[in-house]
């Protein structure tokens, strides 16, 4: 009674008067701050509960809360009321009084200290409107709130152990608490993961029977991605303390585990646990982002833990809905992706076919099941949504591609396995009488890049198959030597063989001059055609072995009819017309697009709610590529061609700067490779030299034959003269002067025979020098590696 009495006498007033709400206010404000006596400033509280208490009487109320915060109805009654103090009606509003209120309230850290302080106190309605204080200021100055609360890191161990709170709604409300401030604040995040937060959310998850539980399951993996989200020191303690392996409990496996394949789930989702699974699989992303240090070490444990199955049951055979097959897709995209051993793991997986459901949903028991099939086929069947018993979404399809992508990254060699199955299965299949034809994976891309026409509908089909070849020879050569082996038509029957490299180009053409095609489908073949081509001067080669490519390509470019992305594509590929490049880099497919292969669920809403077709038209990938190698077309581009064979005179940029031991390393191969250039040089000097030397000898050894002949012919001439008979002396008057003729005649042919026989004596000389000389070039020229025959010495004997 005393309690009301000095309540009732504080609103009285002095001898009755009736006060105004202002005046009694005023004089509560008073109360508490001059009253000695806890009931008289427990009566000012209670009083004041209620009432729009002004500036006035709220430093009296922050003055109660440090003085008497360990009474337990008045620290109710101050909690209640700074509360409803600090709640803000209008968020727009700047002006609005919460605001005001808190920040005078939090201007002071003592008063958020004495707040930590109160959650010690086990009382059910005190622990409860002190977590509802806090997360009233934290809304309305976060920043401020997480700045004052590391000032005492006590008083994050006191938040922490509300989660071990038997009461669910002080667990809960803590719980929404510490979600509020580890977003976006490290120290916070690090100093809540070392109390053993992990560990208890884990054990929360698990009473609330896993993925599906309730609310408080998708609260407690909501705290988990705040603490892990980029914090690599966090994610070191969820490591160490075996938290990795108990993720693929959360989602749980349908089937043996130890069976040949992985096997079909059919299972009931309701939302909740969609919420929960989607969240569980974000984290397994937060996990193996790309390109943190701590992503192989978490892939690795992920994988031993056996994460892969249950996400690839999930991902391609279940009938989870859309966004948790999309989740799951990009999953197992994150594990394998730059990792070659989690590659080939996955590479080896074999999963159920998608069985036949009946009209209300439920798999029809009639329907003969398909045989299992590899897990890469099925990534592309999902892309290119050709199992007829599923109808995927945009989302799905595009994670199913950068799966893909990712069991390729980093590993030429299994570019190389996927490049050897593009091959069109033979018609003696023996799994031809199956419902399902069994493909291959790259059989299954000829099939859908080979048949535009059943992409009219959904010009999707033939871009992901476009998208996912250009990924099995990116950069990498031999890959596109297998592809452009490929030939289509087969000459015993007549036909003219064509390379998949051209066959592409035909189907490009008549996709561009059909009126119904839909621009998708000529970026996706266009694409593919420039990343083959990049850097690649084989396939550049077998591209122009047929002439009229070049042409229809420039046509195409022309042509105002055609879509902007379409020309910029076409004049990319021929690396010609500045302002078609220009568009294309400014145009919204290069700038818009996403930091990885991906539509957005608003995107995918959108295109559902207006029957349209997603905004995604290029591959970030390709995007990249194209930026990169931008600027060199540009500059190829405006450069005259007079000029690319000029040296450019232009002052070189300053060299790096490079140590002395690699500057002597190069110095002496260049002194190296200068002496074997002398060496090759001299060498080639003394071959030049034996060869003249030889031809010399050849002309030699032909006037020496020459000179023989003649010598041979005069001495049977004079042969002849010496043994024909003495003519009868003539008369008188003409025998001496005929004898002085014929004996003039004869001295001069002796004359002539003993020149000759010196002249060849002197070539007999020569020769035999020559000979020499012949024999000892013909040995330095077999020293030298050079082969040289006998022939010569063989027409000698």
């Amino acid at each position: 009674m005393d309690f009301f009495s000095r309540g009732y006498t504080a609103l009285r007033g002095e001898r009755g008067q009736t006060q105004s709400a202002d005046e009694t206010i005023e004089k509560l404000a008073d109360c508490l701050e001059t009253a000695t006596l806890l009931e008289d400033r427990r009566a000012g509280v209670l009083s004041l509960k209620g009432l729009e208490v002004g500036n006035k009487s709220f430093p009296g109320l922050i003055k109660v809360l440090h003085t008497d915060y360990k009474d337990v109805d008045i620290t109710k009654s101050l909690l209640e009321t700074i509360a409803i103090l600090c709640t803000v009606q209008h968020q727009q509003d700047k002006d609005d009084k919460g605001f005001k209120f808190t920040d005078y309230f939090i201007e002071d850290s003592h008063n958020v200290t004495i707040l930590l302080d109160i959650l010690e106190e086990f009382d059910f309605y005190v622990r409860y409107n002190t977590i509802k204080l806090l997360s009233t200021l934290l809304a309305n100055r976060s920043k401020r709130i997480q700045e004052c609360i590391l000032t005492n890191p006590m008083g994050i161990s006191r938040l922490v152990d509300m989660l071990d709170d038997k009461r669910d709604i002080i667990r809960n409300e803590g719980l929404l608490l510490l979600i509020g401030l580890t977003r976006s604040n490290t120290e916070i995040q690090k100093i809540v993961t070392f109390q053993a937060t992990f560990e208890k959310l884990l054990t929360v998850i698990e009473e609330q029977e896993g993925i599906s539980g309730d609310i408080v399951v998708q609260d407690s993996l909501t705290l988990m991605h705040n603490l892990l989200r980029y914090n690599v020191s966090d994610q070191v303690y969820f490591r160490e303390t075996s938290c990795i392996q108990q993720i693929p409990g959360l989602l749980g496996y349908v089937g043996d585990s130890d069976a040949d394949h992985v096997p079909y789930s059919f299972e009931d989702w309701p939302p909740q646990k969609v919420a929960n699974t989607v969240l569980v699989l974000q984290l397994i992303r937060i996990l193996t982002e790309p390109e943190s240090s701590s992503t192989p070490i978490n892939q690795k444990v992920m994988m031993q833990s056996g994460i892969l199955l249950p996400i690839v049951q999930l991902g391609l055979c279940s009938n989870a809905p859309s966004i948790v097959r999309t989740e799951a897709l990009y999953s197992i995209a994150y594990i394998v992706a730059s990792n070659v051993e989690n590659q080939l793991i996955f590479g080896k997986v074999v999963v159920a076919n998608p069985p036949v459901l009946t009209q209300d949903g439920q798999i029809d028991p009639t329907s003969v099941p398909a045989i299992p099939r590899p897990a890469m086929v099925s990534l592309i069947s999902i892309a290119v949504n050709e199992d007829r018993a599923v109808n995927y979404s945009y989302s799905s399809r595009a994670a199913a591609t950068y799966a893909v992508y990712s069991c390729l990254e980093e590993n030429p060699d299994a570019q190389l396995v996927l490049a050897s199955t593009l091959n069109v299965p033979p018609e003696d299949n023996a799994n031809v009488a199956f419902a399902d034809k069994a493909h291959s994976a790259g059989s299954l891309l000829l099939e859908v890049i080979e048949n535009w026409e059943q992409s009219l509908t959904d010009p999707y089909k033939v871009w992901f198959a476009c998208d996912i070849l250009s990924h099995v020879i990116r950069n990498n050569e031999k890959a596109k030597e297998i592809a452009g082996s490929i030939v289509f038509g087969d000459e015993a029957n007549g036909e003219d063989p064509v390379p998949l490299l051209h066959h592409i180009v035909a189907q490009l053409l008549m996709a561009t001059k059909n009126p119904a095609t839909n621009a998708r489908i000529p970026i996706g073949y266009l694409c593919l055609l420039c990343t083959w081509l990049y850097e690649s001067p084989a396939s550049v080669s077998l591209f122009l072995a047929e002439s009229t490519h070049v042409q229809f390509l420039i046509q195409e470019m022309q042509s105002s009819t055609n879509d902007p992305t379409v020309q910029g594509l076409v004049a990319y590929l021929l690396d010609q017309f500045n302002s078609l490049l220009a568009r294309l880099r400014d145009s919204s497919a290069v700038k818009n697009a996403p930091q990885y292969l991906q539509i957005s669920a608003e995107d995918e809403s959108i295109s559902n709610t207006t029957h349209s077709l997603p905004s995604l038209l290029l591959d970030p990938v390709f995007v990249e590529m194209f930026k990169s190698t931008y600027e060199n077309i540009q500059r190829s581009i405006k450069k005259k061609p007079g000029k690319f064979n000029k040296l450019d005179n232009s002052p070189a940029p300053p060299s790096p700067s490079v140590n002395d031991e690699v500057i002597q390393t190069y110095k002496s191969t260049i002194e190296q490779q200068s002496n074997q250039i002398k060496s090759l040089e001299e060498k080639l000097s003394e071959l030049e030299t034996s060869l003249q030397a030889l031809r010399e000898l050849k002309s030699a050894k032909d006037e020496l034959i020459t000179t023989a002949e003649e010598n041979a012919m005069l001495k049977q001439r004079i042969s002849e003269l010496e043994s024909k008979p003495k003519l009868p002396p003539p008369p008188p008057n003409d025998q001496s002067f005929k004898l002085k003729a014929l004996e003039k005649q004869l001295s001069e042919e002796k004359n002539k025979f003993s020149e000759l026989e010196k002249e060849q004596e002197d070539l007999l000389v020569c020769m035999g020098e020559q000979d020499l000389d012949v024999k000892k070039y013909k040995k330095r020229l077999r020293d030298l590696g050079e082969a040289v025959t006998d022939s010569e010495d063989d027409d000698d004997e």
